[in-house]
Order: structure tokens, then sequence, then C-alpha cells
């Protein structure tokens, strides 16, 4: 099984900080999977093979949870930004 992923941001910066926070998880993957992510532009693109269906689904999963969980914690460190040059 073949499966690709393409997270579109909204500018390179995001997509920058999306695929340094999660290269470091991806490079533990199990035996059966093949597993690699590229950036290009504002896109994060990912593409899991596996001979297992269950197995590239389950990584697909984690890949949406750790990518929704960076956008929680990006737009909510962006408003603490803004909230303290508000106050100087």
């Amino acid at each position: 099984m073949n499966t690709k992923l393409r997270l579109a941001l909204k500018c390179n910066d995001s997509a920058a900080a999306l695929a340094q926070v999660l290269n470091p998880d991806n490079r533990s993957v199990p035996s059966d999977q093949v597993f690699s992510m590229k950036r290009e532009r504002e896109n994060v693109l990912f593409s899991i093979q596996s001979s297992r269906p269950a197995s590239a689904f389950t990584s697909l999963d984690s890949v949406l949870s750790d990518a929704a969980l960076f956008q929680e914690v990006w737009l909510l460190s962006r408003r603490t930004r803004g909230r303290d040059r508000k106050k100087d």
C-alpha cells in the first residue's frame, strides 16, 4: 500500500516549523514500512509505503494527530507573542 499526504500551510515559515517538529518523530518506523517527508514551499509532503494497510493508516493517523497538535501550539504561541508585544 502506498499512501501520500500533503499538508498545505499558509506560509513557508509554518511549513518549515512543522517539518522540523515532525522530522525527529519520523525516524523510527516499523520494519515493513518506508516513510518519507519533504517540504516544498508551504507544503509538507508525506509518503508511506507498507505491506500492511493497518500499519500505513496508523502512521498516517499519527502524522495527522501531530500536525493538529502543532497547529494548536503554533497558533497559541503566536497569540501569546502578540499579547506580549501589546504590553510593551
